[in-house]
């Protein structure tokens, strides 16, 4: 761990001035630098005081994952205490929005020994729960150094990540051997981790939790949202959701495409807060003039495009789509959330870059529930194509909304598990009948 400590702590001396310069990497910073607040520290102070778990969640993606467990977790056992780490500004910012009535939300430090010994040694936590895979090598020894129990909920290894992770198995390897308990998201996730720390890896398939986390809102909502953005039920509603650099002008270009005189419609959503304001001038360079939800507008004639320009709404903005787009997939990212359009049984296009959701994907596709395109050129005539085929439209957002449905479950069997590793009571896993993203029954 030593060797280790110093490439970091070299990282961080030639790195750590340019990082200052950027806006997104200042969040939290004293925080990340293991600087404790003093409210934090006389809350937990006591000896004989009740000590949290602390859920690590680093960004939006997983903060939503794990949001459905910790409103259970916070449901049925009131009386402990939550700690929710982020490492972006947008995480945290979400997480205050959403759980600041019954958790502690801080910045998680940097992997540097003093930093993350100053927030172990305040905060004292029964448990530590990293969701999906954030493995940080010092942060889990100086757990285990402490006998704090550190596990894992929503794990995730994709095929692309198991290259690198196999590779340096002798490093990972034993880190991952030092978690008390793993909740991964399928079948192929297991076999992943196995292959990198061994057949004897304390591993549970769960499902995954985000899915759980996917409920329709009602249709009152629903035509609220149609009202304050000016829709009709019948307008065919595009909806580019998680969009990254490039992605933007492809969606714009392939919505340009489509045949009048039908009214349609476009909601543009990009993934970072960073990149708003440059979509918006995407947006009237490609000769449309953007609505920004930030300024409360709404669509107004042929021309506009809406730029949903805030985090957290994503979801609820899907009840209202004709189809789906999700980002990340024409650029090489490696997909974001493509479950989230079938909700509402919106059909979802994706691009060919899905290696970070690799399992859901191949699910979707068995499934005849998921189009995948290549470019651009495909992109327009496969929306083209759905916005002209109700049918086609139906059979696919029904196969996905039905697969969704059998998928979901994960979030009573992560809490059982957490549960147990809290010694909060001590239920023991049930047996239930779950489809992984394999599609395999166990």
């Amino acid at each position: 761990m030593f060797a280790y400590y110093i490439v970091m702590l070299a990282i961080a001396v030639l790195v750590g001035p340019f990082l200052l310069l950027k806006r997104r990497a200042r969040y939290g910073m004293p925080q990340k630098l293991g600087i404790v607040p003093e409210a934090i520290k006389e809350k937990y102070k006591s000896p004989d005081g009740v000590k949290p778990i602390w859920f690590h969640a680093v960004s939006v993606g997983e903060f939503n994952a794990a949001w459905p467990l910790l409103k259970r977790l916070n449901d049925k056992h009131p009386q402990q205490t939550i700690v929710i780490s982020s490492t972006t500004g947008a995480g945290h910012k979400l997480a205050l929005e959403r759980a600041a009535s019954f958790a502690d939300c801080i910045y998680f430090p940097y992997d540097l020994p003093w930093c993350t010994a100053n927030w172990l040694d305040a905060l004292r936590p029964k448990l530590v729960t990293i969701v999906e895979t954030e493995i940080w090598p010092g942060f889990v020894n100086q757990c285990k150094e402490r006998t704090i129990p550190i596990t894992m909920i929503n794990g995730r290894m994709s095929p692309r990540s198991f290259g690198s992770y196999y590779r340096f198995r002798t490093f990972f390897g034993p880190i991952l051997r030092n978690f008390d308990a793993i909740g991964v998201q399928s079948t192929g996730e297991s076999e992943r981790y196995k292959k990198v720390a061994g057949d004897n890896l304390p591993l549970q398939v769960l499902g995954n939790i985000k899915f759980d986390g996917l409920k329709p809102i009602s249709r009152s909502e629903q035509d609220e949202l149609l009202n304050r953005l000016n829709l009709s039920p019948d307008d065919l509603v595009f909806i580019a959701g998680s969009t990254h650099e490039g992605e933007e002008a492809a969606v714009i270009n392939a919505f340009k495409k489509l045949p009048e005189p039908k009214r349609k419609r476009l909601i543009i959503a990009p993934r970072h807060p960073e990149r708003f304001d440059k979509v918006a001038d995407i947006i009237r360079l490609a000769g449309f003039r953007p609505r920004r939800f930030s300024e409360n507008e709404k669509f107004e004639q042929e021309g506009n495009v809406y730029l949903l320009d805030a985090i957290g709404h994503l979801a609820k903005f899907y009840s209202v789509a004709t189809v789906a787009f999700v980002g990340g997939t024409l650029t090489p990212i490696g997909g974001h959330n493509i479950v989230e359009p079938l909700t509402y049984s919106v059909p979802v296009i994706a691009g060919p870059h899905l290696h970070k959701t690799k399992d859901v994907a191949d699910a979707l596709k068995a499934h005849n529930a998921l189009i995948i395109v290549q470019d651009e050129k495909e992109l327009a005539q496969q929306l083209e194509l759905l916005f002209n085929d109700a049918n086609l439209r139906e059979q696919l957002g029904r196969h996905g909304n039905e697969w969704l449905k059998e998928s979901q479950g994960a979030v009573e069997r992560a809490l059982t598990m957490i549960e147990k590793a809290a010694g909060l009571n001590s239920a023991v896993p049930e047996t239930i009948q779950v489809e992984t993203a394999q599609g395999e029954r166990r």
